[in-house]
């Protein structure tokens, strides 16, 4: 038999999610990517998840489209990760299993999962598919 264990996301998630501000520069961020080499980091303010800033977010800023008439000028003037985040928040709940984590992942094409509190708006953690990798059974 072959699938994922039954866990809850609690279990296995990490709680302490190293996050940004929409102010954090992008040298700040650029320096962030490289140290800890996570795929994205939460943008959070007063507590309050605002959005997620991502290497592809980052990435995009530099890439010139020869196909576009004119330039994405959002991306030219750039400055800091509020300027390049994703509002677009995909999220679990702590008692949700890392199931339906691993099925926002495939569904999305993500790498991670932000865990929040019921009101969506709080950050308890973050789920990876490296997290659930360790779950799954193969019979």
């Amino acid at each position: 038999m072959r699938g994922i264990i039954d866990k809850k996301i609690e279990d296995v998630m990490t709680k302490d999610v190293i996050t940004v501000t929409r102010a954090t520069n992008l040298r700040e961020l650029r320096n962030l990517f490289n140290k800890h080499d996570f795929n994205a980091f939460p943008v959070v303010e007063n507590g309050e998840i605002l959005g997620v800033v991502t290497k592809l977010n980052y990435l995009k800023i530099f890439s010139f489209d020869p196909d576009r008439l004119i330039p994405d000028l959002k991306s030219i003037y750039a400055k800091n990760s509020g300027d390049i985040m994703s509002k677009r928040i995909i999220a679990v709940c702590l008692g949700d299993s890392i199931q339906k984590a691993a099925r926002k992942m495939l569904d999305n094409r993500i790498r991670a999962v932000l865990v929040t509190d019921q009101s969506k708006k709080v950050l308890k953690g973050i789920i990876t598919r490296g997290d659930i990798m360790k779950f799954i059974k193969v019979d």
